[in-house]
């Protein structure tokens, strides 16, 4: 029996889908799995961004009568945050899972953490000393593209324990649409020149920040004192997993009871 979707899942990104998610988790949890929309051509592509989710969120709430609740993953916390902002009245509860506060500055601890790792990034050493020294568009999109050589993602997001599941998800993505690069570098670049927002979100539900201990795009006390300053009634919890916590942990662990 097909469950009733309250939930609504914003993935990662910007510029994937859920096609992983859906495969991996079937039916058997009440979640909309949100497919991010092309929308590298539109003069505000994050916004634009911003507005499907919530006609998603708005939807969804009118068809399962109620306040929905909210996951977001990863870039996802950039959108969750708008809405709490802006749709307050429509979301009961909010989990950010692996969700760098800031917008810029995770690339360049992914880079370091590469580096330490030992990855084979030719260049990326040098990408990240020029955008250290000279932080422009132009250094930042040739750092990223740096640590991602061939557009696929490193076993470092991945925790140390997590090698099946790490594997697992390898061969369900190269199944499924490729990443759509143009979508990620609009919304990116729109990002770039868009200051951080630190000011508090407004919503007073529940909110819960889930952080893996080998993640690294975090930085865990940085990244927990910025998300603080959004929601400032969240609550924290450090787990033994890597950046994509919801393949990694089991659901009861990212889900729960609703």
């Amino acid at each position: 029996m097909e469950l009733q979707p309250s939930t609504l899942f914003l993935h990662g990104g910007p510029g994937l889908h859920s096609a992983v998610e859906r495969e991996w988790f079937g039916d058997t949890l009440p979640i909309l799995w949100w497919d991010q929309p092309h929308v590298a051509d539109d003069s505000a592509p994050f916004r634009t961004l911003v507005y499907y989710a919530a006609n998603r969120l708005g939807i969804l709430a009118g068809s399962s009568g109620g306040k929905v609740d909210v996951i977001a993953h990863s870039f996802a916390g950039q959108i969750a945050a708008v809405l709490a902002r802006e749709y307050p009245q429509l979301i009961r509860r909010i989990t950010l899972l692996g969700c760098p506060h800031d917008r810029v500055s995770h690339f360049f601890l992914f880079a370091r953490r590469l580096l330490e790792a030992g990855y084979d990034r030719p260049g990326l050493k040098e990408a990240l000393a020029a955008v250290e020294a000279n932080c422009d568009e132009s250094n930042f999109f040739a750092l990223i593209r740096a640590c991602y050589p061939d557009s696929t993602l490193p076993g470092i997001y991945f925790g140390p324990q997590s090698t099946e599941v790490r594997d697992r998800y390898l061969a369900m993505a190269a199944k499924t649409p490729p990443v759509d690069f143009a979508t990620f570098f609009a919304v990116m670049r729109d990002l770039f020149h868009t200051p951080n927002p630190t000011q508090l979100a407004g919503f007073d539900g529940e909110v819960k920040v889930i952080m893996g201990r080998h993640d690294p795009l975090l930085d865990l006390d940085a990244d927990k004192k910025k998300w603080l300053g959004v929601f400032p009634q969240a609550e924290f919890e450090l787990v033994d997993a890597g950046h994509f916590l919801h393949f990694e942990l089991p659901p009861e662990a990212w889900f729960g009871e609703r």
